[in-house]
């Protein structure tokens, strides 16, 4: 079966998921078309075969190795499309072809200018791509020029901290009279964001006195209510009252007023209450008239669907 992308090989994500490898992509001409430009020639200039100096260079059937490899011989794209099409054209008369033949014949040579059109096509992408990497090379010899030749302006040879200067000055460089007023604002501002948490958590406690005062005992007839209760003899009650000390005696934990006390903390912080009571945001947003606008806003939005 033949391997397709979808058919993984083993050790195929190192080839971006697909099974096999293709073959490496072969350039159309063999032999370069154009002479190279200046600085590749210097680059092949410095290549050598990896002999080290001294070492002579073996031989090969009955010839020494060259030190430098020999450059390849250069043909123009006319001189590929002379060898590859024109000098292989059949001798033949085409006004002497019938039938098959002249059909072969004309098929034979719209190969060839295709052919031919791809020769001059790859010739043309060749000189773009040489341009550029000229272009690229001039440009990266430019940036290296530049770096090579900088220098220090004299200004900045003069300014230039040095070990007497850091030792004679302070450690630390003073503030800009801008500075100093961002550093005043900043400070200003965290001291009132402090007063602010001491307000808000004032006015929380002031909100949970005001909750916990329903429960207070502000009459007479609720202190007679509340001493009646407390001298009547219950008997449950009296009971559970007694489990209820002897259980702590004995260190046992009554688990589910627990979880009612830990059930009733977690609602009152996910809906900002306090004991079941509106909490701090809700008198404010009350007392900004925001909860009113929100209701008659809301209510605008009925009417106007009805």
């Amino acid at each position: 079966m033949h391997p397709t992308s979808v058919t993984l090989g083993k050790g195929a994500l190192k080839y971006g998921g697909k099974s096999g490898i293709l073959p490496k992509l072969r350039p159309i001409f063999k032999n370069p078309i154009t002479p190279p430009p200046e600085y590749v020639k210097k680059q092949e200039a410095k290549l050598e075969q990896g002999y080290a100096e001294g070492v002579p260079t073996p031989k090969i059937n009955g010839r020494r190795v060259a030190r430098q490899p020999a450059p390849k011989q250069i043909i123009p794209v006319e001189e590929v499309i002379k060898r590859r099409i024109e000098l292989k054209a059949p001798d033949v008369d085409p006004s002497k072809l019938q039938g098959d033949e002249l059909w072969a014949y004309k098929r034979d040579q719209i190969r060839k200018e295709h052919l031919r059109d791809a020769y001059l096509t790859e010739a043309r992408r060749l000189e773009r791509l040489e341009k550029l990497k000229a272009r690229k090379h001039e440009l990266e010899e430019k940036h290296k020029a530049e770096d090579k030749v900088h220098e220090d302006s004299e200004a900045t040879k003069l300014t230039l901290p040095t070990i007497d200067s850091y030792l004679k000055g302070p450690i630390m460089r003073p503030r800009t009279p801008e500075e100093k007023a961002i550093n005043e604002e900043q400070r200003a501002l965290n001291r009132r964001l402090s007063e602010l948490k001491i307000k808000e958590q004032k006015a929380n406690e002031l909100l949970e006195l005001y909750h916990a005062s329903a429960n207070f005992i502000t009459t007479e007839e609720e202190l007679e209510e509340a001493v009646r209760e407390a001298f009547e003899v219950k008997v449950g009650q009296f009971e559970s009252n007694e489990r209820l000390v002897e259980d702590k005696l004995f260190g046992y934990s009554n688990a589910y007023a627990n979880s009612k006390i830990n059930e009733r903390m977690i609602k009152d912080a996910a809906l900002g209450e306090i004991d079941g009571q509106p909490g701090l945001e809700t008198v404010k947003d009350t007392l900004s008239g925001e909860n009113e606008k929100l209701r008659r806003d809301a209510q605008a939005e009925l009417n106007k669907d009805a």
